[in-house]
């Protein structure tokens, strides 16, 4: 169960309707989404990009992702899509809502999901999904794809207590912890991309159902009551996390009594 990934963990049996028709494995790159954000213009619909080991992997708001070789699933996906796509919005979402399906279907671990797209277990992260995006020039882009959608997925399967620094104890977890026995990388990241062609095949503009995303997202969220601390263009807000509404904003009623929605915002869980 320790064996590296192999081009047949990217191409799982049964027919992929979107995901797969370029597959590129790494054994190491600077980072997943960084390729395929560059090379965007060149490749096809559904390109996907795994890897063994990122140098230079990445978070939301520029943070690092560090990751042992060999230890976790990492990849990115790309998506061409209309410049009115509703994945513009969801992407990120959908992906971590097919990423806690796939964990919860395949191993004994139960996610759960802390805004905007982090995989959670009792506080501690598991993962998380980087969504990114950049317009494709006219000379490449057929006129109705004008907009690449890379999506990018951390999984941390194998590590030991011992792999994260000190400082990161607390605070991070991976599925042989949880499990507390080696978990099958290969068969998670099969299953997984099964479920993420699927999520990605239903999102043409005014066939995706919001309603679906947010009950799912309501069911398993880790968020909602809970207080927060969110820095937001250089200021400072505390409240209780309400809801995520359309448009995957964090609703929050602040302590000063407003409501406001958060877009993105550097979150700090309060005890």
């Amino acid at each position: 169960m320790h064996r590296p990934l192999s081009q047949a963990d990217l191409l799982p049996a049964g027919p992929l309707r979107r995901l797969g028709r370029q597959v590129f494995l790494f054994s190491e790159i600077g980072s997943t989404n960084a390729f395929l954000l560059k090379q965007a213009a060149a490749l096809q619909d559904g390109t996907l990009a795994a890897a063994e080991f990122q140098s230079a992997g990445r978070g939301r708001l520029g943070r690092r992702w560090l990751a042992p070789r060999g230890s976790s699933l990492l990849l990115s996906v790309l998506l061409l899509e209309p410049p009115d796509s509703p994945l513009r919005l969801y992407a990120g979402l959908l992906a971590a809502l097919a990423a806690r399906e796939t964990i919860e279907a395949e191993t004994d671990c139960r996610p759960t999901l802390r805004w905007p797209n982090d995989l959670m277990v009792a506080g501690r992260k598991l993962g998380g999904v980087l969504a990114e995006s950049t317009p494709l020039p006219r000379s490449c882009a057929r006129a109705d794809l004008r907009l690449a959608l890379v999506v990018g997925i951390g999984i941390n399967c194998l590590q030991q207590r011992g792999h994260y620094p000190a400082e990161l104890v607390p605070n991070a977890t991976s599925l042989e912890i949880e499990c507390r026995h080696p978990v099958d990388r290969p068969a998670l990241c099969r299953a997984l991309l099964r479920r993420l062609d699927a999520a990605f095949t239903q999102t043409a503009p005014g066939a995706f159902d919001w309603s679906a995303s947010h009950a799912a997202w309501l069911a398993h969220s880790d968020d909602l009551g809970a207080r927060v601390r969110l820095q937001q263009d250089g200021r400072t807000f505390t409240g209780t996390v309400l809801d995520i509404v359309e448009g995957g904003d964090l609703l929050v009623q602040l302590d000063q009594g407003a409501r406001r929605r958060f877009a993105s915002a550097t979150t700090t869980r309060l005890r």
